[in-house]
C-alpha cells in the first residue's frame, strides 16, 4: 500500500472511531425496521444525503446519525454518468464492505449493476475520497459478514425477508494501492 493510501485510511480510522450513538441513531434503529421508513427514505435519501453528507464532511452521519456510512460513487452502465449512493458499510481489514439491499424489494438496487459493470468506483467517508475497485464477495464471505450488517442495522434482517428470496449483493470495495 502506498503512502498516500495508508494515510488516507488512517485519517477514515480517525473518523470512525470518533463515531457515537446519539437519540437519532436510537430511532434511526427503531424506524428504520419498518417498511413506511423505507419507503420515504428511498424516496429523500438519495437525495437528501450526498449533499448533507459532503456538506458536514461526513459528520452527519458519525455525529447525528451515529451510523458507518459513505457515499459511493459508481459509472452508470448505460449513461455512463456519475452515480452516488449514501450506503451504510463494514469494514473488513481495509477494505469497505456494502450491501444492495435496497430496502426489501425484490430487485437489486441500480448501484449494484453498475459496479459489476465497471468496478473501479470512489468512497467517500467523513474527509477523504478514496479510489476503489468492487469486487462481489464469495458466498463464504456474505454468510461470514452479513450478522456484521445485522448488528449495525437491524433494519437489514426486515429487509432480506422482504426481498422474496433474493440475495443481495455484497461488494468488497478495495482501496487502490
Amino acid at each position: 500500500m502506498d503512502d498516500t493510501t495508508a494515510a488516507r485510511l488512517g485519517r477514515v480510522a480517525e473518523f470512525e472511531a470518533a463515531r457515537r450513538a446519539t437519540p437519532v441513531t436510537r430511532l434511526l434503529l427503531t424506524v428504520g425496521k419498518t417498511r413506511g421508513f423505507a419507503r420515504v427514505y428511498r424516496a429523500l435519501g438519495p437525495a437528501v444525503d450526498p449533499w448533507a453528507l459532503r456538506r458536514s464532511r461526513g459528520k452527519l452521519a458519525s455525529r447525528v446519525y451515529g451510523l458507518p456510512a459513505l457515499l459511493l460513487t459508481t459509472i452508470g452502465r448505460r449513461s455512463g454518468e456519475p452515480r452516488v449512493s449514501p450506503l451504510l458499510y463494514i469494514r473488513d481489514g481495509d477494505d469497505f464492505v456494502v450491501v444492495g439491499t435496497n430496502f426489501g424489494q425484490r430487485h437489486h438496487p441500480a448501484w449494484t449493476a453498475n459496479l459489476i459493470a465497471r468496478p473501479d468506483a470512489e468512497i467517500e467517508v467523513g474527509p477523504e475520497r478514496l479510489a476503489v475497485t468492487g469486487e462481489l464477495v464469495d458466498d463464504a464471505d456474505w454468510q461470514r459478514l452479513w450478522p456484521r450488517f445485522v448488528s449495525v442495522y437491524p433494519g437489514y434482517a426486515g429487509y432480506l425477508q422482504r426481498a422474496g428470496g433474493r440475495t443481495p449483493r455484497m461488494f468488497a470495495l478495495r482501496p487502490v494501492r
